[in-house]
């Protein structure tokens, strides 16, 4: 039995023809959507701030409160007895099985 059949009941409408909300049926009213409050509105606005503040902060490796590190020359990085030197992880029994 299709729609048509049935006594009151009007037709689907062709599947091209999209009815809008004046078409809606009486059993199927419209929902109300809440509407964004001034203050979500706000902490939504923060936050995509907050985003993108921390997005160009790590574009451009920027660190705050970090001051600029020395180079520290290669003699004074592969002396033996620097601290955690090469000859610290590379000399000795290492283990195995």
């Amino acid at each position: 039995m299709t729609t048509t059949d049935r006594p009151g009941v009007p037709a689907a409408p062709p599947p091209g023809d999209v009815p809008g909300p004046a078409a809606r049926p009486p059993d199927h009213p419209a929902v109300p959507r809440a509407r964004m409050t001034t203050g979500s509105k706000l902490l939504a606005g923060f936050g995509a701030l907050v985003i993108v503040g921390y997005a160009a902060l790590a574009y451009t490796d920027y660190e705050p409160g970090s001051p600029e590190r020395d180079e520290v020359p290669a003699s004074v990085r592969a002396s033996p007895g620097g601290y955690r030197s090469f000859h610290f992880w590379h000399s000795g029994y290492h283990g195995g099985k």
